[in-house]
C-alpha cells in the first residue's frame, strides 16, 4: 500500500518538496528511482517544475519589492553585491548554474528580478537552469541509491531510502535553523 501511495503521489511530493527544500528531497527521489519505485525522467521533470516555481516566485518578489527587500534583509546585501557582479560579467552562466550555489536559491532570482532583467529571458534561462539542476541532483541520488545497495550487499528497500531521505531533510532543516539562530545571536552580541 505504501509503495502504491509513493508511486501515485510521489511526483507531486517531489514538486512540492523541491519548491521547499530541493536537494535533500531530490537526492531521496533519485535513490527511489534507483529502487524502481519512481521513474528517473519523471523525477527530473517533477523536480524541475518545483525548482522553476521557486525561481519564478522569487523573481517576481524581486521585481515587485526590488531594493526594499534588501533593506529589510541586511544579511543579503553582501550577497546582492556579488550577484550584481556575477550578472554583469557572466549573466547567462549565473542564470543556468546559480541553483548550485549554496545560499543563492532565494537571493539570486530576487536580485535578478530587482535588476529589471527581462522576464521572458529569465524564464527561458531559469527553465534551462532548473532542468540542469534537477538532472544532476536526481542522478546523484540515483548513484547514492546504487552505492547504498552495493554497501549493503543487497537491494535496499524503498522504505529505507525514504526514511534516510526524510532524516537528511530534517537534519538539513535543523542545521539551517541552528545556523540562523547562531548568526542572529552573534549579530546581537556585536551590536551590544
Amino acid at each position: 500500500m505504501l509503495e502504491e501511495l509513493a508511486r501515485h503521489w510521489g511526483y507531486v511530493a517531489i514538486t512540492v518538496g523541491t519548491y521547499i527544500e530541493g536537494e535533500a528531497v531530490l537526492l531521496s527521489a533519485g535513490a527511489l528511482a534507483h529502487a524502481g519505485v519512481l521513474s528517473l525522467p519523471l523525477v527530473v521533470l517533477s523536480a524541475m517544475l518545483g525548482s522553476l516555481a521557486w525561481g519564478q516566485t522569487w523573481f517576481q518578489v524581486g521585481r515587485v519589492s526590488g531594493r526594499a527587500l534588501l533593506e529589510r534583509r541586511p544579511q543579503w546585501q553582501a550577497r546582492a553585491v556579488a550577484v550584481e557582479r556575477w550578472l554583469s560579467r557572466s549573466g547567462l552562466w549565473v542564470l543556468i548554474f546559480g541553483r548550485f550555489l549554496v545560499g543563492m536559491g532565494t537571493l539570486l532570482p530576487a536580485m535578478i528580478g530587482a535588476s529589471g532583467y527581462a522576464r521572458a529571458r529569465f524564464c527561458v534561462f531559469d527553465t534551462l537552469g532548473a532542468l540542469v539542476w534537477a538532472a544532476v541532483v536526481a542522478c546523484a541520488g540515483f548513484g547514492v541509491g546504487a552505492g547504498l545497495q552495493r554497501i549493503a550487499g543487497h537491494p535496499v528497500s524503498w522504505i529505507q531510502l525514504a526514511s534516510a531521505g526524510v532524516t537528511v531533510a530534517l537534519v538539513a532543516w535543523l542545521g539551517t535553523q541552528v545556523y540562523a539562530w547562531a548568526s542572529a545571536r552573534q549579530k546581537a552580541r556585536r551590536q551590544a
